[in-house]
């Protein structure tokens, strides 16, 4: 898991760099969906691991992802229609991201390590 996440921070930390030196909005949108795609996977992979462990919470997590994925799609699609900027969509991912793995994946490290 720890390993995903960090792969899932760089692709952020290169988007916050693209926008940073000036991409174009090609690039951002490639790597958007780079991280739309890498979260989904992620997620399954996640998923994975909480039914082969019994995890209890494991519905509303999985529940949690759906809704996150949900909202990473709508912040792409609202960036690629123009209606925000690439800093807004930055501060999305890395708010979310940081929420998500403080409260929710350390829930689920935490019953792994038991």
């Amino acid at each position: 898991i720890d390993a995903e996440h960090r792969i899932f921070f760089r692709l952020m930390m290169d988007f916050q760099e693209a926008v940073t030196y000036g991409a174009p909005n090609e690039k951002l949108l490639r790597t958007l969906n780079e991280i739309v795609k890498y979260a989904d996977f992620h997620f399954v992979s996640e998923e994975n691991i909480m039914t082969d462990n019994n995890y209890p919470d494991q519905k509303r997590h999985a529940h949690l992802h759906n809704i996150l994925l949900s909202e990473v799609k709508d912040k792409l699609h609202q960036f690629t229609s123009g209606n925000i900027g690439a800093n807004e969509v930055f501060e999305f991912l890395f708010e979310w991201f940081a929420l998500h793995t403080s409260n929710e994946d350390k829930k689920l490290v935490g019953f792994l390590g038991n």
